[in-house]
C-alpha cells in the first residue's frame, strides 16, 4: 500500500533530480524549483517516460544526454531553448507532462522507477489510465514489482469493498500483463 501522498512524492522526486543531476539548462533547474514549490503546478504535473502525443509536455536534459537541453510543446506551439518556456509552464493550469532525458548509456534510474510505479497506481482517471500507462517502460523486475503490487492494490480494494478501485486496478493489470 501507497503511504506518501503523490504531491509529496513528487517534490521529493524533483528534489532528489535537481541534487542527483545537472541538467543542460538553468531555464529547468528554474522551472523544477518553482514547480515544486507551487501546490498548483505539482498536482497538474505528471512524470512520463515517453512523450504522449497530444499532451503539453516538458522534456528536460541532464548534461549526460544527447538530447536538447529543454523543449515545451503543446498543440498550438513548441519552443526549444528559450527563457519565453519559463512563463507557458508556470502560468499552465491544466496537465503538464515532465520527460527527462538521462544519459541513455547508464542504467535507469531506480528512484525515478520507483516514482513513477507511484504515480501509476496514483491514477484514478480511467479514460487516460492506459494512454498514460503505456508512455511508462519499466525493467523486468520493475514491472514484476508493479504487477505485485496492483495484485496488492486489487486484494484491498476487495476487502474494503471499494468497486471503483478493484475495476481500476484490475483494468491496470491487464493492460500491464497485455503489454508484456
Amino acid at each position: 500500500m501507497i503511504r506518501t501522498p503523490l504531491n509529496t512524492d513528487k517534490r521529493h522526486l524533483i528534489e532528489y533530480l535537481l541534487s542527483r543531476y545537472q541538467f543542460k539548462s538553468r531555464i529547468s533547474v528554474w522551472l523544477l524549483n518553482f514547480i515544486k514549490s507551487d501546490e498548483t503546478l505539482l498536482r497538474h504535473l505528471r512524470f512520463v517516460d515517453q512523450v504522449i502525443t497530444g499532451c503539453p509536455t516538458l522534456e528536460i536534459a541532464v548534461i549526460e544526454s544527447p538530447s536538447t537541453a529543454i523543449h515545451y510543446h503543446n498543440e498550438s506551439c513548441s519552443i526549444i531553448n528559450s527563457n519565453e518556456i519559463f512563463h507557458h509552464v508556470i502560468h499552465h493550469s491544466y496537465p503538464l507532462d515532465i520527460k527527462i532525458h538521462f544519459n541513455p548509456t547508464q542504467q535507469r534510474d531506480h528512484r525515478m522507477d520507483q516514482f513513477l510505479l507511484h504515480q501509476l497506481l496514483s491514477f484514478q482517471s480511467e479514460s487516460h489510465d492506459l494512454k498514460i500507462s503505456d508512455a511508462f517502460t519499466f525493467s523486468k523486475r520493475t514491472e514484476l514489482q508493479l504487477i505485485r503490487m496492483i495484485e496488492s492494490q486489487i486484494d484491498l480494494s476487495l476487502n474494503l469493498k471499494d468497486v471503483h478501485a478493484f475495476q481500476h486496478f484490475s483494468n491496470l493489470l491487464n493492460f500491464i500483463k497485455f503489454r508484456q
